[in-house]
C-alpha cells in the first residue's frame, strides 16, 4: 500500500468518523463531552499514522517477525492507552453520565477496522 493510497483512505475514514461524531455530539446528552471526543479523534488518527509507518518499515524488513511484533505491539498499546485515557478522564473530569464513552468507542472501532485493513495489505508486501 503506497503512502498516497493510505493517506487518501485515512482522509476518507476520518471524514466519515468526523461526520458521525458530529451527529452524535449534537445529542444533548453528549454535548458536554465534545472536547474529549475530538481529542480522541485526533489521538486515534495520529496513532493510525504512526502504525502505518512502523508497519510499512517492518513489512519491508527481511525478518517477518518484525511485522508481527509491530502489529501486536500497536494493538496492545492502543488498548492499554485507551483504558488509561478513559480512566483518567473519568477521574479528572468526573462526567455526570457514562455517555462520554459512545463517541470514544465509535472512533476506536472505526480506526481499528481501518488499521486491520491496511495492516493486512502491508503484511502481503514483499521485503
Amino acid at each position: 500500500m503506497s503512502r498516497n493510497t493510505f493517506f487518501l483512505q485515512l482522509a476518507a475514514v476520518s471524514a466519515l468518523v468526523a461526520v458521525g461524531m458530529q451527529l452524535l455530539l449534537s445529542l444533548p446528552e453528549l454535548h458536554p463531552y465534545r472536547a474529549f471526543s475530538w481529542g480522541c479523534f485526533v489521538l486515534f488518527a495520529l496513532l493510525t499514522i504512526a502504525m502505518y509507518f512502523a508497519g510499512f518499515q517492518a513489512a519491508r524488513s527481511s525478518n517477518k517477525n518484525d511485522f508481527t511484533n509491530v502489529a501486536m505491539g500497536f494493538s496492545g498499546g492502543k488498548i492499554f492507552l485507551s483504558a488509561i485515557l478513559i480512566l483518567m478522564y473519568k477521574e479528572l473530569a468526573q462526567p455526570e453520565t457514562r455517555f462520554f464513552i459512545l463517541p470514544f468507542f465509535g472512533c476506536y472501532l472505526a480506526y481499528t477496522i481501518f488499521e486491520v485493513y491496511f495492516m493486512m495489505r502491508l503484511g502481503r508486501m514483499k521485503p
